[in-house]
């Protein structure tokens, strides 16, 4: 099988349809040479004969058009793509139909994904693992930002250029948050299981961004030790593990991985959607304290406390010294008004004690009668 440079073949893959015509011409792109095929059909390398630029072809076989929940996964890897530019993720630059194939004209990445990378050179070193987890979370950022969760997240959906650019691709079985339950559901039936989140796998209803990162996160441990997270007989068996086991710790299972990279990991597949990385944003966080060799922050600590509110301060209460002394100051500017400020207080005083020496000789004299 012809291994593609870029665009590689998926697990469950169908057979690979024949190039169309024999004058390798498929309505405006001239085709080089295949590439490979996958779940969705052969990818041809192909060059635009109107401006020359080279594209990844990607043509649905005839007979997969047929059924139209395949023509509609095809479509929506169009739609969703065409709504995403990014650097990390795969460019899509045309749709159309030509001689009855259905077909994506998609930017050519110049490099193998990651599942026939690990392959061909086995596990990814430290910087490599978390350059990759880094360009993905931009790419999961650029698809949250869309409304786009991409439900198939997995080695072999990332490209690595020659440039080491991780790019994410295949959106087939990309979800809107107002999209086609039926279609979803019958793309989630052709996905692969061993990095498919618990939610997902359970088939909950609200799925969202978290279950990229729970892929992600389970392709980073396959990545990291070479080893699936989970292996089992079927894919039920898989979904089952994913949904009630914990695999063993990244860097148990590979002892030179970094206990803060394992850390990482095992923090992105945690059962529960609320345990995670809440966004693309916190999970870069992590990631970049990682690339520093520090730890990623628990979960508790990460979350982003809001601010105790804060009580309006309570007018000071002035001391019943002065409070007293301002209302003698003010009861003298009403009866002593044509006295100056500066004598006002004295004069008072004055007033006050002549007062008390006449009430105490009054006293004086009644007792003596």
């Amino acid at each position: 099988m012809t291994t593609p440079a870029g665009h590689n073949p998926q697990p469950n893959a169908a057979p690979p349809a024949a190039a169309p015509r024999k004058t390798r011409r498929l309505g405006d792109y001239e085709l080089l040479g295949k590439l490979g095929h996958g779940a969705m059909g052969s990818v041809y390398l192909a060059r635009n004969v109107t401006d020359n630029r080279q594209v990844a072809l990607k043509i649905l076989p005839q007979e997969l058009a047929r059924d139209e929940e395949f023509l509609e996964r095809f479509r929506r890897e169009a739609r969703a793509a065409s709504r995403l530019t990014h650097p990390n993720i795969v460019a899509a630059y045309d749709v159309g139909v030509a001689d009855n194939y259905h077909y994506i004209a998609m930017e050519y990445v110049d490099g193998p994904n990651l599942e026939l990378y690990m392959q061909k050179r086995g596990r990814l070193n430290e910087n490599q693992l978390l350059k990759v987890a880094l360009d993905m979370s931009y790419a999961l950022e650029a698809a949250g930002a869309a409304g786009i969760v991409h439900r198939d997240i997995k080695p072999a959906n990332i490209l690595m250029s020659s440039q080491h650019v991780a790019k994410l691709t295949d959106l087939g079985l990309a979800s809107a948050s107002h999209g086609d339950r039926r279609v979803t559901m019958a793309g989630f039936c052709v996905g692969t299981p061993y990095y498919i989140a618990p939610e997902q796998a359970r088939g909950d209803r609200g799925v969202d961004g978290r279950a990229d990162i729970y892929s992600l996160g389970a392709t980073l441990y396959h990545l990291a030790t070479g080893t699936l997270p989970f292996s089992g007989e079927n894919p039920v068996v898989i979904m089952t593990k994913h949904l009630n086991e914990t695999p063993a710790a990244p860097h148990v299972r590979q002892p030179a991985i970094p206990l803060y990279v394992s850390a990482l990991i095992q923090k992105m597949m945690a059962k529960n959607p609320a345990d995670r990385p809440q966004n693309a944003g916190e999970l870069r966080a992590d990631i970049e304290r990682c690339i520093r060799g520090e730890m990623p922050l628990p979960k508790a600590a990460a979350a982003k406390a809001a601010p105790a509110p804060v009580a309006p301060a309570a007018p000071a209460r002035a001391a019943p010294s002065l409070a007293l002394l301002d209302t003698v100051l003010a009861s003298l500017d009403r009866l002593l008004p044509f006295v100056p400020k500066l004598f006002r207080l004295p004069v008072a005083a004055v007033g006050a004690t002549i007062g008390l020496l006449v009430v105490l000789w009054l006293l004086v004299a009644l007792l003596r009668h």
